[in-house]
């Protein structure tokens, strides 16, 4: 895959990958790598997080960069500083804000990088981030989706329109917006949707109220699209106890869910969509639901990275002319020829460890017992000897926090 300068010295293509969180980023950063690129880390978190970004320490690293959340103007002068740098560039963003921040600067970007797009038109990717359209396009493209209905905010609070039913469920319109992600709530009626409001209307932003269903499963399913085709060998189920968090699973292939694939397949074309992507789905009752797409590849992408088939990968060989039509794969499409595999995000599972949602030793058997792991890489070591260290200070605070609530019984 490398290209060659003037003077004949091979010039290997660049990815910058961008994201607030090391593990997702840690996962694009080793699968554009092993697809033959340089890679330079953009990191966007917010100020005040305070996580080792353990992927910069990644072999396929040549450069890092901090640009902090919310500064958009840094991060856009961060990236444009590369402008030129090799005659090949990505930029793969691994979070929504920072896939909506390249979507709302596209014509400033596409003349020097290859980004995520739809139809090349700026603020498009920002459309189909819009959860009611979501739901339009996933119901003409056959998909059994929830009944949603919007409560538009208008000075003063939210309008709640007639026809809600009870139980019912509160989530962002744009799923870019992450101030908004601690009302994912229920609500059994209008006095608790009504009490919900109330704390959100500080953020002056319109509201989705969907009917509820309890979850069974929960799918997400992991794909590389090309405007108007796409490529789904995989998707994982998580783990069942830990509802909305992607710690542990399994990966399967995509005929395990019967139909699925011709109805994303459908839906994915009429985004328009070019990018790497993955689609929320759960269970209720015996039928499968589309919940939200996300256009951006986050952690979870890296159990099929390692499982299955490097996606980011196929992304850049189809624009390096390595792959000159994405249906060169297509028989990736129906693959069950991959065994089902286990998972553990050790960054997820550290998280939920700190959080005291997990003890020591659950964390230890959630990662020890996992076909793939998200961090330690016997073939790319360095990330995994940074991540060790926070380890072992967290056991030794876990000890102490123990011997303190013994003492205090």
């Amino acid at each position: 895959m490398s290209q060659t300068t003037p003077n004949n010295t091979p010039q290997r293509p660049l990815a910058i990958v961008m994201g607030k969180n090391y593990a997702s980023r840690l996962g694009m950063v080793r699968a554009a790598g092993m697809a033959g690129c340089d890679v330079v880390v953009v990191q966007t978190q917010l100020k005040w997080m305070k996580d080792t970004p353990i992927d910069i320490y990644s072999k396929y690293v040549v450069e890092t960069k901090v640009a902090h959340q919310p500064d958009g103007q840094l991060i856009m002068d961060t990236i444009m500083g590369y402008k030129g740098k090799r005659k090949t560039m990505f930029i793969l963003p691994t979070d929504d804000w920072t896939a909506s921040l390249i979507d709302t600067h596209l014509d400033i970007l596409s003349p020097h990088f290859i980004t995520p797009h739809v139809n090349h038109q700026q603020g498009a990717i920002l459309r189909i981030m819009d959860k009611m359209h979501q739901k339009e396009l996933a119901r003409a493209a056959g998909a059994i989706v929830a009944e949603g209905w919007l409560c538009r905010y208008a000075e003063g609070g939210h309008y709640i329109p007639e026809g809600i039913t009870y139980p019912c469920f509160t989530k962002p319109v744009e799923c870019y917006t992450g101030a908004l992600k601690p009302f994912l709530k229920r609500c059994d009626n209008r006095e608790q949707l009504e009490e919900t409001l109330r704390a959100i209307a500080k953020y002056k932003k319109d509201i989705l109220v969907e009917e509820y269903h309890p979850i069974t499963k929960e799918y997400a399913v992991l794909g590389v699209a090309f405007g108007n085709s796409s490529i789904m060998p995989a998707f994982i189920q998580l783990d069942s106890d830990r509802e909305g968090v992607a710690a542990t699973g399994r990966v399967r292939p995509i005929s395990q869910l019967p139909g699925i694939a011709d109805v994303l397949g459908r839906f994915m074309e009429k985004t328009q969509f070019t990018g790497l992507f993955d689609i929320d789905l759960y269970e209720s009752e015996g039928k499968v639901f589309f919940n939200e797409l996300n256009a951006r590849f986050g952690a979870s992408g890296y159990a099929v990275t390692k499982g299955v088939v490097n996606l980011p990968e196929v992304f850049i060989s189809y624009f390096l002319k390595d792959l000159k039509d994405p249906k060169d794969l297509k028989d990736l499409d129906a693959s069950d020829n991959f065994p089902v595999q286990s998972f553990a995000n050790e960054k997820t599972c550290f998280d939920m460890l700190y959080a005291d949602m997990l003890n020591y030793w659950q964390y230890k058997r959630s990662i020890n017992k996992a076909d793939i792991r998200f961090i330690m890489d016997d073939d790319d070591p360095g990330p995994s000897r940074m991540a060790s260290k926070d380890e072992r200070l967290l056991f030794l605070r876990s000890i102490v926090w123990s011997i303190r609530n013994k003492s205090r019984k």
